[in-house]
């Protein structure tokens, strides 16, 4: 992650990257074919999920689109348990807080 931002930056990277990976893994949609459904590449994806990308507003309208959701509704503090689709291990399941 970029060193040079700052905390409010980080946790709205946070809240982003764990609400795109609960909706994603509650819709049991891959990584690939989240992509796909966006018009984005499948590592932009994974970048944003690991909160290392500067999102533009045009690819989080792309992103709300193809998860079915609101802008606003990618933002916001999720209690939503992010579910790992990796082939061959186990389910984890965690929470951003």
């Amino acid at each position: 992650m970029d060193e040079t931002i700052n905390s409010a930056q980080r946790k709205v990277r946070a809240h982003l990257a764990a609400n795109v990976k609960a909706l994603r893994g509650k819709q049991g949609v891959s990584q690939e074919a989240l992509a796909s459904r966006a018009g984005l590449h499948r590592t932009y994806i994974s970048q944003v999920e690991r909160e290392i990308v500067n999102v533009s507003l045009d690819n989080l309208v792309l992103l709300a689109c193809a998860l079915g959701v609101t802008v606003g509704e990618l933002f916001v503090e999720s209690r939503e348990p992010v579910v790992s689709l990796k082939p061959g291990r186990k389910r984890s399941v965690s929470t951003v807080k």
